[in-house]
């Protein structure tokens, strides 16, 4: 089975949403209804061109997955980078390898518009991605802190 990878539609809030709530359970997360609104409306939102969101599709056209990417600029290169923030695939779908064409979209990407690197983060014990990350990526020593405001 083939999987295809595309830019997130209006058509495909409902199972974006879904797949986002597996995701957000996933990471023990119990987001809020109004930032998962705003999430949406600036995904969809050509004023918001420093985020974007793909989604993959199997065979018969049904979403199986997304990412969402954040555009910044940075200290150390004129070219901007891309934080791939939140990456996610239906359980029952894994095995399409949904992911990796998700990420590889994201490089291909990046590659036509210059960007200067992808980055993303995950669980330490997220053991069933990680296999899939160290195959794509180089992990590296950076060790992330965080401050709540």
């Amino acid at each position: 089975m083939s999987v295809t990878v595309r830019d997130i539609t209006a058509v495909d809030e409902a199972r974006w949403r879904e797949l986002w709530t597996g995701y957000c359970e996933f990471y023990h997360t119990d987001m809020p209804a109004d930032i998962t609104d705003d999430t949406w409306r600036r995904l969809l939102d050509d004023g918001t061109p420093d985020m974007f969101s793909l989604v993959a599709c199997d065979e018969g056209g049904t979403v199986i997955g997304f990412t969402n990417c954040v555009l910044h600029p940075n200290t150390w290169a004129k070219a901007p980078m891309c934080y791939l923030e939140d990456l996610f695939v239906d359980p029952k779908t894994r095995s399409l390898g949904a992911g990796r064409a998700l990420i590889e979209a994201v490089r291909e990407r990046g590659q036509r518009q210059g960007w200067r690197h992808i980055y993303w983060r995950t669980a330490n014990d997220n053991a069933t991605a990680r296999a899939l990350y160290d195959k794509v990526a180089k992990d590296t020593n950076w060790i992330t802190y965080e401050i709540d405001l």
